[in-house]
């Protein structure tokens, strides 16, 4: 066998169950030469007899167990940092990579060997396969010349790590993640790269994310976006690469994500759970950085008075609801447009916990494009087998 190209690394959360349907997806990819390395934050559960399931059959499983929780962040970026080959991505081990992912991802770079990165779709999506969110969908596709990315991550969203290949020399070359950014290192890793250097943008979706109750960016809050925010603003500000007046937009659009990150991530969500020390510490928050903001003068007074009121976090609770249902409402075309991959992860589920497999594979091989080449390609074979 050659030399791998790819490493995949999974640094793990203690979810040893969901951890096998990530390993299957890996292994199920049409690109054949890579690595799969999976970090264990010493989870203390069942996470490595899961792994040496699939060493037993497979050598390009490598596990790594470490003797002390090192927290999540620097799991990520200690296993980015000992990877040997050209390019790397990483997986939660909550996720799935879709089968071509790796293939398509690396024609990419072949097509346009000045990229930096390589980016595919990711989906977001419940446990059941309800379709929340396309990253990068409204991206421009083929070669983005810097700082077009940044300009795109900023405006567009976010792509997310779940469906990025990334050249190892650039990982070394920008420091990886920076710990100043942390929990939102990702984000700035991103903005710096795509400020200097071109990207590549395929639209073929790479992976899925699964939004569950515990997932990392369903638990969200406050430090997603303070300090941390403040300190990329900071860095995007003195990004002498840049052009003056894209600095300013960017540094524009950014301060006004900050002020609705507290808003809701601060402020609101802390009164739905009755946080009042922390609703109005963030409301101070709000006050003090942007005091000329009329609406933001009225969050401590409204701090205040939800305080006093017994069904205020009831309220708010039934806000967010009422927000979410919004917003599966906008994405029932994505619902329908994606329905195939919807249809790939539960049988993904299916197979990885052993149950009732012949009536998965049924459900992700029904009529569609994407659900017939997936059904088609060996690579879902396997994960079926």
């Amino acid at each position: 066998m050659s030399e791998p190209l790819i490493t995949t690394v999974i640094p793990t959360y203690r979810r040893p169950a969901m951890l096998r349907r990530a390993i299957r997806s890996v292994l199920s990819q049409t690109f054949p030469d890579f690595r799969l390395c999976v970090y264990d934050n010493a989870s203390g559960d069942e996470t490595a007899v899961v792994v040496e399931e699939f060493r037993k059959k497979d050598s390009r499983v490598e596990y790594f167990c470490r003797p002390k929780n090192i927290g999540m962040t620097p799991n990520f970026v200690d296993g980015a940092n000992r990877v040997e080959t050209p390019f790397f991505s990483f997986l939660a081990d909550d996720d799935l990579m879709l089968p071509h992912f790796l293939e398509t991802a690396l024609s990419g770079f072949q097509r346009h060997p000045e990229a930096a990165l390589s980016i595919l779709p990711t989906l977001l999506m419940s446990p059941s396969g309800l379709i929340l969110y396309v990253t990068n969908l409204h991206w421009p596709e083929g070669l983005v010349l810097p700082p077009g990315g940044m300009l795109s991550t900023l405006h567009l969203g976010n792509p997310g790590l779940q469906a990025m290949l990334i050249r190892k020399a650039v990982w070394d070359e920008f420091g990886g993640f920076d710990e100043a950014t942390d929990p939102s290192g990702e984000y700035d890793f991103d903005l710096r790269v795509m400020a200097r250097l071109p990207v590549v943008v395929s639209k073929e979706p790479g992976a899925i994310q699964v939004m569950h109750h515990g997932a990392f960016t369903a638990t969200a809050g406050l430090n997603h976006v303070w300090p941390c925010v403040p300190r990329i603003i900071d860095k995007v500000a003195q990004n002498t690469d840049l052009p003056p007046a894209i600095r300013q937009q960017a540094v524009e659009k950014m301060t006004r994500w900050l002020k609705q990150g507290l808003l809701r991530l601060g402020v609101m969500k802390s009164i739905s759970r009755g946080e009042w020390a922390n609703a109005q510490r963030v409301a101070d928050i709000l006050m003090r950085e942007f005091p000329q903001s009329r609406a933001v003068r009225s969050i401590r007074w409204a701090t205040a008075v939800s305080r006093m009121l017994p069904g205020s976090p009831f309220i708010v609770r039934a806000l967010f609801a009422l927000r979410t249902g919004e917003k599966i409402m906008r994405n029932l075309g994505l619902l329908w447009e994606f329905r195939a991959y919807s249809r790939f992860l539960r049988a993904s589920t299916l197979a990885a916990s052993r149950v009732n497999l012949p009536s998965a594979v049924c459900r992700a091989s029904e009529d569609g494009g994407a659900a017939h080449r997936l059904h088609d390609s060996r690579s879902a074979r396997k994960i079926f087998s």
